[in-house]
């Protein structure tokens, strides 16, 4: 499912968890987690929203109350070397909310 920074913003819906997905250590794609159910953030062309740092990624969550903060990481090594996808779990790393982020 899809929900857009617009919305987010206009809404303020309280967001339980925040991830921020990274792909290739430059890409982060954000997801949201609202009364249980997972959204992907896009913005007003519907599509994913891309950012090239954390920074970058929870700054525009900044003020919305964010309860927890998450990065990402899906290994493509597997994949890379011939093995079946997803038998690594991903890397999942506790990171400041975007309100605690003093930067």
């Amino acid at each position: 499912m899809k929900i857009s920074l617009d919305s987010l913003q206009a809404q303020r819906p309280v967001i339980e968890q925040l991830v921020l997905r990274s792909f290739e250590c430059e890409i982060y794609l954000v997801d949201v987690q609202i009364e249980s159910k997972v959204f992907a953030v896009v913005g007003e062309d519907n599509k994913p929203l891309m950012f090239r740092s954390q920074l970058a990624a929870k700054k525009p969550f900044k003020g919305l109350g964010v309860q927890n903060t998450f990065l990402r990481h899906d290994s493509p090594y597997n994949e890379m070397i011939g093995l079946e996808f997803g038998a690594i779990e991903p890397m999942v790393v506790s990171l400041n909310n975007p309100d605690d982020d003093l930067s």
